[in-house]
């Protein structure tokens, strides 16, 4: 029973992220897809083809690591969960994943840049490097595999062409890392657009937000 009422509180949590991605304009049509680890070791995901701002608890699959679906909503997996599936398999302390298009972080995306320029306290707080994967086929095992390699050593990733993922200990931190990715980008978007050289903060300020996250325990990564 406790572990049924987890469960409901997760298709909550999962539902309110979808919406608020919706809301925020970082999905459309039926793009991105959410996931949550359950207390047994399942894996609740949002289904293929729904608007993100239209999910609902009772059309979340649940699958097993091995991608066996436990119950579903009448719904298909999306073509991304590989990718879930292989992160979560792979690394055990995480519990949520959140993938959107974004469009500031598509468009940097796109650029095949990295992002490892401190230039707000959130980038290295919540953050840290991120890196940028060539565009990989939607749906392949190589995108899974690449994505979960990423996840070592990162907490979010840029993916050419295609969008962005960002990860954490619960489906909360992962949607927080998701907003703070895409303002990161919408903030050096918009300061390049202001020209000369970019501001970033001073490195010995740097190193005191790495020690109080570090304190924290929550970080993968460098920076």
């Amino acid at each position: 029973m406790a572990f049924e009422q987890e469960k409901a509180a997760l298709r909550r949590q999962i539902c309110r992220a979808a919406h608020q991605i919706a809301q925020a304009g970082y999905v459309a049509a039926n793009d991105g897809n959410l996931s949550a680890r359950t207390p047994d070791g399942h894996i609740l995901l949002t289904p293929t083809g729904v608007y993100k701002g239209d999910v609902t608890e009772d059309i979340l699959l649940e699958m097993t690591l091995e991608g066996e679906v436990v119950s579903h909503g009448g719904l298909g997996p999306s073509s991304e969960t590989p990718m879930h599936l292989e992160v979560y398999r792979r690394w055990e302390d995480l519990g949520g994943i959140v993938h959107t298009h974004s469009p500031y972080a598509l468009c940097m995306a796109s650029r095949g840049e990295d992002l490892t320029l401190p230039i707000t306290a959130d980038m290295v707080l919540l953050l840290g490097e991120i890196p940028c994967l060539p565009y990989l086929t939607l749906g392949s095992d190589r995108l899974a595999q690449e994505v979960a390699r990423t996840a070592e050593k990162a907490n979010g990733v840029l993916l050419a062409n295609h969008g962005c993922c960002t990860w954490g200990r619960d489906i909360l931190e992962a949607w927080y890392r998701a907003q703070a990715l895409e303002q990161y980008c919408r903030q050096l978007w918009l300061q390049r657009q202001m020209g000369g050289e970019m501001p970033v903060i001073p490195p010995e300020e740097v190193e005191k937000l790495v020690a109080r996250r570090e304190a924290a325990g929550t970080h993968r990564g460098k920076l």
